[in-house]
């Protein structure tokens, strides 16, 4: 049986929307409910920074991959 690789950039596609979803769900809390001092918006400011070189090393990993191939399973 063979599988294309498609199936694993759409997992990875439907993490990467989960992780965005909590991200802005935290941020928002973080911002309504935190401390209005330096440290809370450096610590943003730090997590946003991080995530978003992630996911451009990421994304740029992800562009060099041919998604049309595919590979063979086989259970026996």
């Amino acid at each position: 049986m063979e599988l294309s690789l498609s199936i694993f950039l759409i997992i990875y596609l439907i993490c990467l929307l989960f992780i965005i979803v909590m991200t802005v769900f935290n941020l928002y809390h973080s911002w309504r409910f935190g401390m209005n001092n330096f440290t809370n918006f450096l610590m943003m400011a730090i997590y946003i920074v991080a995530l978003f070189v992630i996911i451009f090393f990421s994304v740029k990993f992800i562009a060099g991959v041919d998604w049309k191939s595919t590979f063979e399973v086989s259970i026996f």
